[in-house]
Formats: C-alpha cells, sequence, structure tokens
C-alpha cells in the first residue's frame, strides 16, 4: 500500500464536531451496545512501537508472512488507510469458544473478522446522525495495516502482557480487536500510555509454558517458532522439528494465554463446541468440501493444503505414540 502522500486526496476532511467529547461518548456507547467489551477512542498519532516493529521485522523473525514487510510502511501513517485520519475508535470483543482442544479458542465459530466487521458498521450508523457533514468512516479489523494491539492499549481497552497480547481488565487476553478510523475529530477517553510498559511484574507464565520457546524476550516472538504461525500463516512443509513442536495441535495454539492469571477464570468453564477437529475427516476432506465447511470460519485462513498437512502431521504424531 503506497503512503498517503503519493496518492490524490480523496476529499477535504468535515469540519470539527460541536462536542468532540460527546461524540466519543456515543461511539463507546454504540460499541458497547453492540456487545464489545471494551471500548475507546484515542488520536491519530504515529504509533510509538513502530521502530519496535520495524527492527522485528529486519531481524527475520515474521518468517514466510512477508506482507508484513509489504505494507509496514502504511502502519507509520493512519491516513495511508483513511486520508486524514484524525481519530480512532479501538474495541475488544471477547471470544466464545473456550477449553482445551486442537483448534485456537478464536477459532471455533464464525470467522471473528465478520462478526467485528459487521457490528462496527453497526456503530457507524449510530454515529452518522451524530458526526459533522461529510465525515468518513473506516472499519478495519486486522487485515488492514495497524499496529492493533498498540492502538487498543492506548486507547484505555487494557495493557500488554509479556506474551504481546492486549489484556482487558476483568476479561484477559482471549478477545479480538477491531478499529473505525474517522477523519472527524473525537476527544481521546483515555491518557496516552506506553504500549511498552510492564504490567505484569515478575510474572513469566507465558514465556516459560510456550511449547517452541519462541519468545526472545518479553513481547518480542519468533513467530518462526510460533504454533499458531506455523499451523495457520506457514505456506511450505514442515520440518521434522516443526511438526514434532505441534503437538497435535491444527490450527493455532492457545498455551501462552491458558496459563495467564489474568485468565484464570475462564479456564474454569466448560469446553465450548467446536474445539477440535478429526485429523482423519480432515484429510479426506475435497477442496469443494472443505470450502463448505470452512468458509465464513477463521480456520479457512489455513487454506485447504495447509490444514490437511497439519492433519497429517497430527496423525504421524498419533501413529508414533
Amino acid at each position: 500500500m503506497r503512503p498517503a502522500s503519493s496518492r490524490a486526496p480523496r476529499q477535504p476532511p468535515p469540519p470539527l464536531p460541536d462536542d468532540p467529547a460527546g461524540l466519543s461518548r456515543a461511539a463507546v456507547d454504540s460499541a458497547r451496545a453492540h456487545g464489545f467489551a471494551a471500548a475507546g477512542v484515542l488520536a491519530a498519532s504515529r504509533p510509538l512501537s513502530f521502530e519496535r516493529y520495524r527492527a522485528w521485522l529486519e531481524k527475520g523473525l515474521h518468517g514466510e508472512m512477508a506482507y508484513l514487510e509489504r505494507d509496514a510502511a502504511a502502519r507509520e501513517r493512519f491516513d495511508a488507510i483513511l486520508p486524514y485520519t484524525r481519530s480512532v475508535l479501538a474495541v475488544a470483543r471477547a471470544v466464545t469458544g473456550h477449553g482445551p482442544g486442537n483448534v485456537a479458542q478464536f477459532a471455533r465459530g464464525e470467522d471473528y473478522h465478520r462478526v467485528v466487521r459487521r457490528y462496527l458498521q453497526a456503530v457507524i450508523e449510530d454515529l452518522r446522525p451524530l458526526a459533522p457533514r461529510g465525515t468518513h468512516f473506516r472499519v478495519c479489523v486486522d487485515t488492514a495495516p495497524l499496529l492493533e494491539r498498540e492502538i487498543a492499549a492506548r486507547a484505555g481497552l487494557g495493557f500488554l502482557g509479556k506474551n504481546g497480547l492486549l489484556i482487558v481488565p476483568g476479561l484477559g487476553s482471549h478477545v479480538v480487536l477491531g478499529e473505525i478510523l474517522t477523519d472527524a475529530a473525537l476527544a481521546p477517553t483515555a491518557a496516552s500510555a506506553d504500549p511498552g510498559a510492564d504490567r505484569c511484574g515478575t510474572c513469566t507464565a507465558c514465556l516459560d509454558a510456550c511449547p517452541t520457546a519462541a519468545f526472545l524476550a518479553p513481547r518480542v516472538l519468533d513467530a518462526r517458532k510460533c504454533i499458531s504461525y506455523l499451523t495457520i500463516e506457514k505456506r511450505t512443509p514442515f520440518t521434522p522439528a516443526e511438526e514434532a513442536a505441534l503437538g497435535g495441535r491444527l490450527f493455532g495454539c492457545d498455551e501462552c494465554q491458558d496459563v495467564c492469571p489474568f485468565n484464570a477464570a475462564r479456564s474454569a468453564e466448560p469446553v465450548g463446541r467446536a474445539a477440535s477437529l478429526d485429523p482423519e475427516e480432515i484429510l479426506d476432506l475435497g477442496a469443494d468440501a472443505f470450502r463448505a465447511r470452512f468458509f465464513g470460519s477463521s480456520i479457512w485462513r489455513a487454506t485447504h493444503e495447509g490444514l490437511a498437512r497439519n492433519a497429517a502431521a497430527a496423525l504421524r504424531r498419533e501413529a508414533s505414540r
């Protein structure tokens, strides 16, 4: 994506609202009314963690996720996504799946991108009559080039744990994130905070529990070792060491979240539906059957070939035990 400065502006921003604080309150109230567990507004300024992100890319810790490097420059500027962006509404939605299984909890059900986008569109419809004439909005859910967890932390939704994930007080880290970018000037709802500040104290449970020792330091992940990366993003065949590390998982990994003290209450809940997939059944799926079953779910991201590769690895593991 090219920086906004290389493109002709779509049109000028709208006039300032009469009550920026009131518009922010309306945005947060609407988000909560549409089922988001946390919401907050921040001014669209340069990300504080961009240099750390660039250094992470330069070390090659993103593995085969070439798109992260390709759109890196866009992550430095909100107006690369929406011209004249002035404000961002950040939201967090609780993940409904829970308990152990070979599918990560966020992926048990409808694709969260669709769910979050649907309800953020509803928030926009609530805001349109209140915003200045000519206001523009853009919904972003993971796929836009944003440093989402920093945005959420700076908007006051929570803080970043040592595993790099957003922890929402009273809820934990099993949340999915979304944003509305707008060229309207909304009042920030929280004081600007350093997303790298340590709120975990001496606890290192998440770092210690990682099955592949993928954390090089607090909040520094070598994605090439992460089981979520291996089962979802990696497109090439597994090495023997990578396959051995999967532990039978087919899509994602929740280890660094499940041991977190902030998620303790959640671990006591009963297991949700679709916690696991049958590897043999997955191997028997043709391309059309894969599409019919998983299109519209997060598991679609793994691709037919990738999920079959993961299933074959799980069956080889079971046969060797």
